[in-house]
Formats: C-alpha cells, sequence, structure tokens
C-alpha cells in the first residue's frame, strides 16, 4: 500500500475513524489526534493492508486500541496527579460524570482482549458473529471474552 492509498483510505473512512475515537474518548482533540496516529501507522503497515476490507477492519482495529490505550494513559496521569496535587471538582452532569467514572472504573484494569470485546459489544452494539468477524476470533471465545467481562464487572460494582 503507497501513500496514494492511504489517502484514499483517509477520504473514504476518516470520518468513520473520527466517529469511533470521538464516541470511546469523549474527546474531539483527542480523537483528532488519534486518527493522525491511525494513518500514519497506516504509512508504515502497507504490507499488513492488502485490500479494503483487510484495511477496514485493519483501521477499526487500531483506532479502538490507541482510544483504549489513551484512556487508560489519562487514567494512570490522573491518579498520580491526584496522588500529589487532587484536582478541584467540577461542576458536571451527575449522568455525564457517573458514565465517566463507571467506564473508568471498568477499564482501568481490564487487559486489552477483553476491552476491546467489551467496547465492540457494548459501545458499538455489535452482535458476537461481527465482532468475531472483525477480529478474526471465535465467536465462542468472543463469548467468553464477555462473560470474563461481566465477571470483572461485577467485582468492580462489588468494590472488590
Amino acid at each position: 500500500m503507497f501513500a496514494d492509498d492511504v489517502e484514499t483510505l483517509f477520504r473514504r473512512y476518516g470520518r468513520q475513524v473520527q466517529r469511533r475515537a470521538v464516541a470511546i474518548l469523549r474527546d474531539g482533540d483527542a480523537a483528532r489526534d488519534v486518527v493522525q496516529e491511525v494513518f500514519a501507522r497506516a504509512l508504515s503497515a502497507r504490507a499488513e493492508l492488502s485490500g479494503i476490507a483487510v484495511a477496514v477492519t485493519w483501521l477499526y482495529r487500531v483506532t479502538t486500541n490507541l482510544c483504549l490505550s489513551g484512556l487508560r494513559e489519562r487514567n494512570r496521569r490522573g491518579r498520580i496527579l491526584d496522588r500529589w496535587a487532587p484536582r478541584p471538582a467540577l461542576p458536571v452532569a451527575a449522568e455525564t460524570a457517573d458514565s465517566t467514572l463507571t467506564v473508568r472504573a471498568l477499564l482501568r484494569d481490564v487487559p486489552d482482549d477483553l476491552s476491546e470485546i467489551a467496547m465492540y459489544y457494548f459501545v458499538d452494539e455489535m452482535s458476537q458473529s461481527e465482532i468475531a468477524t472483525l477480529t478474526g476470533i471465535p465467536r465462542r471465545t468472543v463469548a467468553h471474552r464477555l462473560k470474563q467481562f461481566r465477571v470483572r464487572t461485577l467485582k468492580v460494582a462489588a468494590g472488590g
């Protein structure tokens, strides 16, 4: 895949990648950074991107993984900052704050393979079969990872 092909991918799928990043990060600036990183990586991943179908799957997966890594890094930095200089409470809508805290708590200690599947299932509302096709793993493995995610979720909700 050459630079022209990546440009074509960007024109065709850049908005979808952007929407995906915004949906996960809830931050337009961070999402734009992810989009840039995704397509920069596409330039150096020429061998992996042999066809459009493979490329779209690759773009989607890299976007998800970069966003999840960004959330973890942001959470880690927040814990470090809180330890040294607690941040003042900002007035935020209760529902938004609740959702954000819940997502952060759930994803904080969840391995990438579980969080990726959970994002596809709960955020994108994809079926287990669709996730299996997208990720290239068996549907039964998808179901197993969702079960593992739910078990971890119950532990977090129970405070353990």
